[in-house]
């Protein structure tokens, strides 16, 4: 099993980047911690339409700059 620690303000920052869709009713988050320094985690919306397309959009929610 493998755990991640998110800090009030990522959980905060992917509740405001999910309402930003209000018809999306779910976010993936994806973590890499192959830096061995620190976790880079993105949440992604699935099926998002957009101008007439149906797209996936992802934010960066924690990088390199934050450690």
């Amino acid at each position: 099993m493998t755990s991640i620690y998110l800090h009030r303000d990522d959980l905060q920052t992917i509740q405001q980047f999910l309402d930003s869709f209000p018809d999306a009713q779910q976010v993936e988050v994806t973590v890499d911690t192959s830096s061995g320094i620190g976790a880079i985690i993105d949440a992604t919306i699935h099926g998002v339409e957009i101008n007439g397309q149906r797209v996936q959009v992802s934010k960066n929610i924690v990088d390199e700059t934050s450690w």
